[in-house]
């Protein structure tokens, strides 16, 4: 085997494995956001009562988004909702029950700080001060199912990227060992002709340094194709992944590409430092 395709094979596995590590930094990275999407999304209806003209509709919609821990609001018209229905049961309720069931309300999206059970009982005293509706709903079980959904996934995601972390310490490590193992009796005769093992150490390393870099670029691409890939699909989540993360999870990429690389190269020119010429003949 080539130096050439030696340091091709190293470039690509290193590569492969900052690919796959800075995806899970970008997951993490991206959990708080995508935590506070979720929850933004879980809404409280109000079920309103009566009718209301437009104007007071309007009033009322600017007095609930007023409130601090309101993001928006959005009012669905009792004609909207009987329309629903009866797409959804294939025919008009009122000629089955004798009246119409349907009602006015508004769809109240809360900020995620505020979407907690203890929370949103506050919330829900707030909304009841308005005396404005018939009926306040909230899926408590639900948000506190999602809260506690959402911190496993945290848990996960953090010992997922210990263990990665490890993975590919261990694997960048194997994969520069099997390089270096052509240059083991390159060393041993440095070592002879009296060269300091950081003088030896230092061709290595600087190697190991433009390798990682190098990879981490390639790889850096990678997770750009597969941003690019997702948020084109499911344009809505470009906002949890803000511009200052991405360059954030790029240069953490690359900062580990070099780091892993130099620590695994010191680790495998030292394993054969240590070796009697002997040895090395019985690798």
């Amino acid at each position: 085997m080539s130096l050439f395709t030696a340091g091709v094979i190293t470039t690509i596995s290193i590569t492969l494995v900052l690919f796959l590590l800075g995806l899970t930094i970008l997951i993490a990275f991206t959990g708080k956001g995508l935590s506070a999407y979720i929850k933004e999304k879980m809404g409280v209806s109000i079920e309103l009562s009566g009718n209301m003209t437009q104007a007071e509709i309007d009033e009322t919609k600017k007095k609930i988004e007023a409130i601090p821990y309101v993001k928006s609001t959005v009012y669905i018209s009792k004609e909207e909702v009987k329309k629903q229905l009866i797409e959804n049961l294939g025919g008009d309720p009122e000629e089955v029950l004798g009246y119409d069931p349907a009602t006015s309300y508004f769809d109240v999206f809360i900020k995620s700080e505020y979407v907690d059970t203890d929370s949103l009982q506050k919330v829900e005293a707030a909304f009841k001060e308005f005396n404005l509706s018939k009926g306040l709903t909230f899926r408590q079980d639900d948000i506190a199912q999602a809260n506690a959904n959402l911190s496993k996934v945290g848990s996960i995601l953090l010992i997922l990227a210990l263990i990665l972390i490890l993975i590919s310490f261990t694997l960048i490590r194997n994969t520069i060992q099997l390089n270096i193992y052509s240059k083991r009796f390159l060393i041993n005769t440095m070592q002879l002709v009296g060269a300091t093992n950081s003088f030896i150490r230092r061709p290595f390393i600087g190697s190991a340094i433009v390798s990682g870099i190098i990879s981490g670029i390639i790889a850096n691409v990678l997770i750009t194709g597969v941003v690019y890939y997702f948020t084109n699909g499911y344009p809505e989540y470009l906002s949890i992944l803000p511009l200052s993360e991405l360059l954030v999870v790029y240069g953490v990429v690359i900062v580990c590409g070099i780091i892993i690389t130099v620590l695994a190269t010191i680790s495998a020119v030292n394993k054969y430092l240590k070796m009697t010429t002997n040895n090395l003949y019985h690798v």
